[in-house]
């Protein structure tokens, strides 16, 4: 299945879905300072540079659906808030026009808790009825990475939309919530010291390590007083606190116990054991958020190091996400086989998109309850199979005078018509078919077949 990704950031998104068989053709990420870890780690990826604001439906290739998650710091409850009002709000709209006009089989969008908060939930409400309004069956739920075997704290808000004219009711993945990973899981076996990141330091195509721990870097820059305020240390049996965009944000290190509470906005590193206490390095932060170690980070600056990290939607979680839009959209269907005697009826066929059965109870018919809930057709001559989609509203009936007056050539009196759609290609369901089933008999069957969208 073929997919276009937006604010594609380092790839996180992309590569869930790499990883679960769907095929990156397209993504679009306007940070030049990104452009070299993508084009990296995403080679088959045509990747667009323009801001998403220029990007018209015609620059994105035919593809099944899109994927993506626009900038949150608009609706993060730790940032000002703006919503709409911050240009990094705005670009939400871009995303939605896009749908609009290109009309994919389905989206999938994802942001902050904070886009469901009191605050913002009139904006919301705005998007997802703008969506609707576009021929979209809408979900969205928030779900917290820990439950998808990421070993990290992470809510986010994940919007599905699956265009209404396909079958499909999408049911999000159920989470492991018997099993969380902690940060002993993620990171233990690095023993390593993190190398010190300086401003003359700089990771590019042509330096960057092949060994499985490139980018252990880390930032040694100071501490705020906001950083002070909490405890920002998590025990190795623990799960990491969220990865962050920022540098100077980020976790502590699990060797170093957690600090001495001193009053509600103050805390202190324990005396004593004030060497202990570090960042988590910028590879230790990719192992948090399931990115494989031979996903590799390009940077001039540390600091965007962090922040293609921390921007990401784990790979993990993203997996998890597009196997459940497998599963949704690869439905099993009821089909109906039926002959077409010769050319001649085949071409019919195909010019008026229109198949009939015999109705009633004679030889070939099949009953009203068998075929009410057909979803496509399957037609064959003894040598070559036909697939069409079928109008939900199908079947109707007709009589013969009908048929005879558009040039066909029944034989019987009155008939249950379906109307046709699309003439689909059948590659993707060969495995499934048998012909010596299919060439068996020139009656009508019904059988059941997982058709993807």
């Amino acid at each position: 299945m073929k997919v276009a990704s937006f604010f594609a950031g380092c790839g996180g998104l992309d590569l869930g879905f790499e990883q679960a068989g769907y095929k990156i053709v397209w993504a679009n990420e306007f940070d030049s300072d990104i452009y070299a870890t993508y084009e990296l780690n995403h080679p088959n990826t045509m990747l667009c540079k323009k801001s998403i604001k220029d990007v018209l439906a015609t620059d994105i290739p035919n593809c099944d659906g899109f994927i993506g998650g626009p900038p949150c710091q608009a609706w993060s409850e730790a940032g000002k808030g703006l919503g709409l009002n911050d240009e990094r709000g705005q670009v939400f709209l871009d995303y939605i026009r896009l749908i609009k006009d290109k009309q994919p089989k389905f989206f999938l969008i994802e942001n902050v808790k904070g886009l469901i908060s009191e605050e913002h939930i009139k904006a919301f409400d705005g998007f997802i009825s703008t969506l609707h309004k576009a021929g979209y069956n809408i979900r969205y739920q928030l779900l917290d990475a820990i439950d998808f075997l990421v070993p990290q704290n992470r809510e986010r808000v994940f919007i599905v939309g699956v265009r209404n004219d396909i079958k499909c009711q999408y049911k999000f993945p159920n989470g492991t919530n018997n099993k969380h990973l902690t940060l002993r899981d993620a990171i233990s076996d690095i023993e390593c010291v993190p190398n010190i990141y300086t401003k003359n330091s700089k990771i590019t195509t042509e330096n960057i390590q092949e060994n499985t721990l490139c980018n252990h870097d880390v930032y040694i820059g100071p501490y705020s007083e906001r950083y002070m305020a909490r405890n920002r240390v998590r025990a190795w049996n623990e799960p990491s606190f969220t990865i962050p965009a920022s540098a100077a944000n980020v976790p502590l290190h699990p060797q170093a116990p957690k600090m001495t509470y001193i009053s509600y906005n103050k805390r202190m590193f324990m005396k004593g054991q004030e060497k202990l206490y570090r960042r988590l390095s910028i590879r230790e932060c990719a192992r948090i958020q399931t990115f494989p170690d031979h996903f590799r980070f390009v940077y001039q600056y540390i600091n965007n190091g962090y922040k293609m990290v921390g921007n990401a939607v784990p790979p993990r979680l993203a997996k998890a996400l597009a196997i459940s839009l497998l599963n949704s959209l690869n439905l099993v269907c009821n089909v109906l086989i039926g002959y077409v005697k010769d050319e001649r009826q085949l071409a019919q066929t195909r010019n008026y998109m229109l198949y009939y059965i015999r109705k009633g109870n004679r030889v070939g018919a099949l009953s009203e309850k068998e075929i009410t809930n057909i979803d496509y057709v399957l037609l064959h001559d003894l040598n070559h199979k036909y697939f069409f989609s079928v109008s939900k509203h199908a079947p109707t009936q007709c009589d013969a005078n009908y048929l005879k007056s558009i040039g066909f050539n029944p034989f019987g009196n009155e008939y249950w018509c379906f109307n046709l759609l699309t003439e689909l290609d059948l590659s993707s369901l060969e495995s499934e078919l048998d012909d010596s089933f299919i060439y068996s008999s020139k009656k009508p069957r019904l059988i059941k077949l997982t058709v993807p969208i």
